[in-house]
């Protein structure tokens, strides 16, 4: 027993919190252990062979071509065992780009489109914003696009199930966005980390990028003054523009899963965005932290007055089918119309399962219980995340045609 416990609180916060941490943490590292062995933490997802050529565009004769042409060296062949004790190959995301790269299948951004730069965002917590950027950062990789996640959130979940690391035991302050927005924009490049899903890199968050809404305003802690400093004159709120603009090209697109509040992350997120993704579950308390929230933004677009954003929907997620959420959808379609998606995020007990896992569904190949249930998971969030990846290959070709016919 930490302090006393009285009968409904204690005399002891402070040790209460601090054993609570730790033992959390502990907990959290046994778990990830547990489901997600130290020597398989990164263990990249694996495709059948019908899957995998596929989702390289080509027959599976052509595919099995293409393999034997590669060295014997190649890697992201696995060899997985079935239920009845057969021996089978499958194939890692990696070698499927090495072969979309070879049969030159892999999607490439037009000549002349520029990266886009994606804010996930809203004002209030639990509403989906992380699942929303962390499965579709997935499902663009699945589809061959090269795409770096910020985890802007004190919380760390996006880094957790994006990399299987726990936040705050083994990502440092230096290995957050903090020293690149405060002292330093070129430390950026030894802040991303590859995961286990090839084209998708990360930079990780934990309880260190608070320390940015603290001394982002405060022009002794910025250094907005210092002539020694990469930022000097420079604006606190275009912060993060100039550092994603180092690594920008190396990508298709940047997501920021941004933090449930309005601090100083945020508003580098908004200023530096090309677009805005807006989860938003049917109900009435979101819709109404919706509406506190689009008068934040009316704000803070009415002091950008240059600023256009390329993009901007709204996802009704967790939708769980009922009467009353159908009737929510209704009525914001009617009042927001094509700014909406078309597909929603459905809320379904194999998304809970697989975050049990440290995971999303994207990170399994086997369903966990039922496969019918698994499969209507699966098909909800493509639905979603192709639409709004056809978006943008949509926006990509039209910035294309303008650039070159201005050429």
């Amino acid at each position: 027993m930490i302090g006393e416990q009285t009968r409904y609180g204690t005399d002891n916060p402070k040790e209460l919190m601090e054993k609570f941490h730790d033992f959390g943490n502990d907990t959290l590292l046994k778990l990830r252990n547990l489901v997600i062995s130290p020597e398989k933490r990164r263990k990249p997802r694996t495709w059948g062979i019908g899957e995998a050529a596929k989702m390289v565009g080509i027959s599976i004769p052509t595919f099995m071509r293409h393999l034997k042409e590669e060295p014997n060296d190649l890697t992201g062949i696995a060899i997985e065992e079935t239920k009845n004790g057969r021996k089978i190959k499958k194939y890692t995301l990696q070698l499927i780009n090495t072969l979309r790269n070879k049969a030159n299948t892999r999607y490439e951004r037009p000549k002349g489109a520029s990266p886009l730069v994606i804010a996930v965002s809203n004002l209030k917590g639990g509403v989906g914003k992380t699942e929303t950027a962390v499965d579709l950062a997935k499902k663009m990789a699945i589809e061959g696009l090269r795409v770096l996640l910020l985890d802007q959130d004190a919380q760390g979940t996006a880094t957790s199930i994006s990399s299987g690391l726990i936040p705050d035991m083994e990502i440092t302050y230096e290995g957050t966005i903090t020293n690149c927005l405060i002292n330093d924009p070129s430390l950026i490049n030894k802040i991303i980390i590859h995961t286990h899903f090839d084209g998708l890199d990360i930079i990780p968050a934990n309880l260190a990028i608070q320390d940015c809404d603290l001394r982002l305003p405060r022009e002794n802690e910025n250094n907005q003054h210092n002539v020694n400093s990469p930022f000097y004159r420079c604006s606190p709120f275009t912060r993060l523009t100039q550092t994603l603009n180092i690594v920008k090209n190396q990508y298709d697109v940047i997501l920021i899963d941004c933090s449930p509040n309005v601090g100083m992350l945020t508003l580098n997120a908004i200023v530096a965005c090309d677009g805005l993704i807006i989860p938003i579950p049917p109900n009435m308390n979101d819709y109404s932290s919706f509406i506190v929230y689009t008068s934040t933004l009316y704000s803070i677009f009415e002091k950008l007055s240059d600023k256009k954003l390329a993009y901007l929907r709204i996802l009704l997620s967790k939708h769980n089918g009922s009467n009353e959420a159908l009737q929510m959808e209704n009525m914001m379609r009617a009042q927001f119309g094509e700014y909406i998606l078309s597909n929603h995020m459905c809320e379904t007990v194999e998304v809970s399962k697989a975050a049990n896992e440290i995971g999303t569904i994207y990170d399994i190949s086997k369903p966990r219980g039922s496969r019918d249930a698994y499969r209507r998971a699966i098909q909800h969030l493509d639905d979603v995340n192709m639409e709004i990846i056809d978006h943008f290959k949509a926006i990509w070709m039209r910035q294309s045609e303008e650039n070159n016919n201005g050429s």
